[in-house]
């Protein structure tokens, strides 16, 4: 049977292509994204593509809400790991609320961005790593930044947020490294995504990331791809 994802973050961007390709790829999604319309566009891009999919393929689940609602995300992985068994989940969602500088905390936009960049994932993996570890195989995939290796003016919260699931899942990859789970970063530079108030159209595309992505995903499993960095040409950002 084709292996089970949850995707966050499916509503557009790297998620919506994420899904799309991994729908082509024979994957089985549940997906999830903050606006139920664009959820909702996602899943009928994903259902259009049945045709030409694998019979085993198919949308498993969808849901639309705030991953901050904690009830609400333990309900959603519940559901998914009742539908069928997960063997991957991948950490797409995200947000950069605040360009304050470091020296003047935007409080409120960091609370924020700690709680879905960082405490959401974790709490993801909390609900669905019993399982991965029963069946002993599995993925985590982190859609990191390469803020977490750069120091960037005016994105000292967002890369906080970051850095600290990247800090985080170096520690769980090795308490799991016999374990038969993988856990993965990728870690993409500038992309051209509705994330940004203007189109940066010289920078990756959502389609440049989620193909590294399922890359990754469809490494042997004997060679894990623990980090892979993604910069478009232009970027200079790294040393």
């Amino acid at each position: 049977m084709a292996e089970h994802l949850l995707l966050t973050g499916a509503s557009g961007g790297i998620g919506r292509a994420l899904a799309l390709q991994l729908a082509k790829a024979g994957y089985r999604l549940s997906l999830q994204g903050r606006d139920a319309a664009k959820l909702a566009e996602t899943c009928a891009q994903v259902l259009a593509l049945a045709p030409a999919m694998q019979p085993a393929t198919q949308l498993v689940q969808q849901a639309a809400f705030d991953l901050t609602d904690a009830a609400a995300l333990i309900a959603f992985c519940r559901q998914a790991e009742a539908a069928c068994p997960v063997d991957g989940l991948i950490n797409c969602a995200g947000a950069n609320l605040s360009r304050a500088p470091a020296q003047t905390p935007d409080w409120p936009a960091l609370e924020q961005m700690l709680a879905l960049n960082f405490r959401v994932p974790l709490l993801l993996q909390e609900c669905l790593l019993p399982g991965m570890l029963a069946r002993g195989h599995g993925t985590i995939l982190q859609v990191l930044s390469t803020c977490v290796g750069f120091a960037n003016p005016g994105v000292a919260a967002y890369s906080a947020s970051k850095s600290a699931l990247e800090s985080y899942s170096k520690v769980l990859r090795r308490e799991l490294q016999d374990s038969g789970v993988r856990v993965l970063h990728l870690i993409p530079g500038g992309v051209d995504t509705g994330f940004r108030a203007t189109a940066r159209p010289e920078y990756l595309t959502s389609d440049d990331v989620a193909a590294a992505a399922l890359a990754m995903l469809q490494a042997p499993k004997s060679a894990h791809w623990h980090e892979l960095v993604l910069r478009p040409q232009v970027e200079r950002n790294w040393a």
